[in-house]
């Protein structure tokens, strides 16, 4: 392509994402009207297709505020994170940022950690596949350095630590079915995981949850049951590896420092 090919497409885009643009600039339509207003129709066909596949992203965001609250919203996301990928699948990924410092969404403090576990869903679904070990393959593996263990985590692996249910409130709206009121207030720490066919979402405790994220960081067994441990007094190391291994997440181990890696 062309400098002037390259320029050309470049202010295409920069038209397209103007917030207020009566007309098309006449470079692309040389002044002709019925140009002008096929311009128009394309322009508003790309934020309408944005803004759906936007909605279809974050279902759960769109169902918390609304129809036409969302359709605003997403106006107004287009202006500041214009798309950065020919890949619409790629796009909204800096809703949760965008959410955070949005004015309007100021009764919905909420709304941002949602848009993040949708998108830790959504990468949980596509990630790869990778077969989980069995509790006795660990064992075997670490042999009598368990302590110096290291794992590898399934790719599908999200963690998530909110002020807010943010769990909660997305099981909540996955049904149209009328349901109570949930409340809003508690924090909640997510487990996002894909081990087989169908994504999870599960609600950890603090201990276990510093103790799984230790781990995904690539910290020593040992490691991460202190972690746990400081962050509850209450954690149970046998209730975790417990839960570790009925979440199917370890794929892989390494024992001890002079050791390679298995599986």
């Amino acid at each position: 392509m062309s400098a002037s090919d390259q320029n050309f497409f470049d202010a295409f885009a920069q038209a397209l994402s103007q917030k207020e643009l009566n007309s098309a600039p006449s470079i692309f339509t040389g002044g002709d009207k019925q140009t002008d207003a096929g311009f128009s129709v394309y322009r508003n066909n790309v934020r309408s297709s944005l803004s759906r596949a936007l909605g279809e992203k974050f279902p759960v965001v769109k169902n918390l505020v609304g129809e036409a609250f969302f359709s605003y919203l997403a106006h107004e996301y287009f202006h500041e994170h214009p798309p950065s990928s020919p890949l619409i699948a790629h796009y909204g990924g800096a809703l949760p940022v965008f959410l955070e410092d949005f004015e309007p969404a100021r009764d919905y403090p909420y709304l941002a950690d949602v848009a993040r576990l949708e998108i830790a869903w959504l990468e949980a679904y596509h990630a790869s596949d990778a077969a989980p070990m069995a509790a006795t393959e660990v064992i075997a593996a670490a042999g009598d350095d368990f302590e110096t263990l290291t794992t590898t985590l399934h790719p599908s692996l999200r963690l998530l630590s909110s002020p807010w249910p943010v769990a909660s409130i997305w099981r909540h709206h996955q049904s149209n079915s009328e349901q109570e009121k949930l409340s809003v207030s508690g924090d909640e720490n997510v487990l996002v995981a894909r081990p087989s066919r169908e994504v999870t979402v599960q609600t950890l405790a603090p201990g276990p949850y510093a103790a799984i994220a230790a781990l995904h960081q690539g910290a020593a067994i040992a490691e991460a049951l202190t972690a746990g441990s400081n962050a509850d007094p209450q954690f149970n190391p046998q209730d975790f590896f417990e839960q570790l291994f009925q979440w199917n997440i370890i794929t892989g181990v390494t024992a001890g420092q002079n050791k390679g890696p298995l599986r």
